[in-house]
This record gives C-alpha cells, sequence and structure tokens, in this order.
C-alpha cells in the first residue's frame, strides 16, 4: 500500500478527541454529569494525549513518551480521586528516569533527540506540548505524517525532491499549528480542513521547465483551535 493511498490516522483520532471532549462539556452544560466532573476527571486529557503519541509514534522513544504521559495522566487521576498521595517531590525523580529512557530509545532507533535534518523518504513527527522545526534534503520523498497538540512545528521541503510525480503530507494540529514551505516547482493541493482554525496555501506555483515533469504535493488533515499554513 503506498503513502498517499494510507488511511489518514492522525485526522480520525484529532476528530474522535474532539468528539468525545464535545459530547463531555455537552453532558456537563445540560446538567447530566455532576459538576465535580469537569474538575476532577482532567487527567484524562494527558491520558489520550499518550495513546495517540503511543499508536502514531514513529520510533521507541516516541511510544515511551507515549506510555510516559499515560502514566502521569493515571498518577494524577488516582491523586484527584484520592485513590493515592503521590507528592511532586517523589515524582520527579521518576520523571528524570524517564527522560533518560526515551533518549536511550532515540539512541537505539538512531534518530538523535532534536534533530533538525532529514534524509528519509518517509518520516512522522508528534509534537506535544512543545515544537521542532525540520529541513529535509531526501531527494526520493515521498510524503510525512505530522502532529501537534498544543505545539507547533515548521517543515522546510525547499530542498528535497520527490521519488515520482505525486508526494502526500498528512498535517494535523489540535490546539497548535503548523508551517509546511515547498518548492516554487511544486504544485500543492490542500486536501485539509479548519475547524475553528485556518488551513491556507500560499504557495506559488512556477515551472522553470515547461518540458519536466509536473509534480504535486497533497496536503491534508484537520485543524482544531489552530492553523496550518503551507508556503514557499
Amino acid at each position: 500500500m503506498s503513502f498517499g493511498r494510507k488511511r489518514s490516522g492522525g485526522a480520525m483520532v484529532a476528530g474522535g478527541v474532539i468528539i468525545t471532549v464535545g459530547a463531555i462539556l455537552l453532558l456537563n452544560q445540560l446538567g447530566v454529569l455532576p459538576h465535580v466532573v469537569t474538575l476532577h476527571f482532567w487527567p484524562v486529557v494527558l491520558v489520550v494525549v499518550g495513546l495517540i503519541k503511543l499508536l502514531s509514534g514513529s520510533d521507541a522513544g516516541d511510544r515511551v513518551f507515549g506510555g510516559c504521559l499515560i502514566a502521569a495522566g493515571i498518577i494524577l487521576q488516582t491523586n484527584a480521586l484520592g485513590i493515592t498521595h503521590l507528592s511532586w517531590s517523589q515524582a520527579w525523580p521518576a520523571i528524570i528516569i524517564a527522560v533518560g529512557i526515551m533518549m536511550v530509545a532515540h539512541a537505539l532507533t538512531g534518530q538523535p533527540c532534536g534533530s533538525k535534518f532529514s534524509v528519509a523518504p518517509e518520516w512522522d513527527s508528534f509534537y506535544v506540548f512543545g515544537g521542532g522545526e525540520r529541513q529535509v534534503t531526501a531527494k526520493d520523498f515521498r510524503g510525512a505524517r505530522l502532529f501537534a497538540v498544543f505545539g507547533g512545528y515548521q517543515v522546510d521541503l525547499t530542498r528535497a525532491d520527490m521519488e515520482g510525480t505525486e508526494a502526500y503530507v498528512e498535517a494535523n494540529a489540535v490546539f497548535g499549528g503548523g508551517e509546511i514551505r515547498v518548492p516554487t516547482n511544486w504544485k500543492v493541493v490542500v486536501q485539509g480542513m479548519g475547524v475553528f482554525g485556518g488551513y491556507d496555501d500560499k504557495s506559488q506555483y512556477v515551472q522553470p521547465d515547461p518540458t519536466a515533469p509536473s509534480k504535486t504535493l497533497y496536503v491534508r488533515g484537520v485543524a482544531v483551535f489552530g492553523g496550518i499554513e503551507v508556503k514557499n
């Protein structure tokens, strides 16, 4: 199955999260749920974000980070319900251990933490409560999946080239945003959707050689309470 034909999993996950949050807020406004639910069950958000990271992570480091978010959400939730009584002084050494595990996992997969460059034809990036930049120099670029939750990303494709005549980028953002820079000789077809946000194509297409094959980048996904921008 080619990259372009794969199911838009990030958008589906984001949509599922939005539906769940909206349903809870609606039930709360209708008085179906007790007021204590919205006050004491906010750590569930960390669990949801952790699940997204765990399921969509591209390497072991991403999956470890997702597991840490899930664990943190569970601990905070049980603390809020009075089941456990873990203090910050007891928790911070575990955070240091988790950071070390993520660094080791990234090292084992050959992907250094914080790397800004990519020569791979396909890759995934996930940002939560933070952001990152990536410069792509691959000459056989086929596609990428980008996801930001309470964060953002910048991807520079101006020095990249496609393997064929089409490439696909799945760009999603929830309470965040993203910027994708493309070469002027790439056509851009935006198939994304903004929900209380924007999904804009500000790129300009210029083909210096009329005899050269046309190359098209398809950008799809969803931006919720945020924005995705494609430009040169």
